[in-house]
């Protein structure tokens, strides 16, 4: 009973980081090679991803905080390594694949970052909260 017990808790932890949402202030261009911000774009966006239910949804805000864009996304690939979680989502829209990272460390708390080019990153600047699944 108490194995059945700490499968259960430790089942119900992990699910628990699989959704995230991000209200994100500024999008930080980062060099990945240098480490240096190369830009900053002021922006008002709502990200919510669910690795459970694979899929992310990207709001963007407009200057009254109403929705001005929305659009779901197809989480087609997922791997968690060291606190990070690498997403590949696809675009019902155009097609097109795009990859973000969602670190999660004590020291830095969870961000969300996404892959620009080769040697270059967007860096989201906001804050986080938890996300509730729709597979419960």
């Amino acid at each position: 009973m108490k194995l059945l017990l700490s499968f259960v808790v430790i089942i119900a932890l992990s699910s628990a980081k699989a959704q995230y949402s991000f209200s994100v202030k500024s999008l930080n261009e980062i060099n990945m090679e240098t480490k240096e911000t190369i830009s900053t774009i002021e922006v008002n966006q709502f990200f919510n991803f669910s690795l459970k239910d694979e899929f992310m949804i990207h709001n963007l805000i407009d200057e009254y905080g109403n929705i001005e864009d929305s659009q779901f996304y197809k989480i087609i690939k997922k791997e968690e390594k060291n606190n990070i979680t690498f997403l590949s989502c696809e675009s019902g829209v155009s097609g097109l694949v795009y990859q973000y990272f969602i670190s999660d460390d004590e020291e830095n708390g969870i961000q969300l970052f996404q892959y620009l080019e080769e040697n270059s990153i967007y860096q989201m600047d906001g804050k986080s909260s938890p996300c509730k699944t729709f597979k419960q």
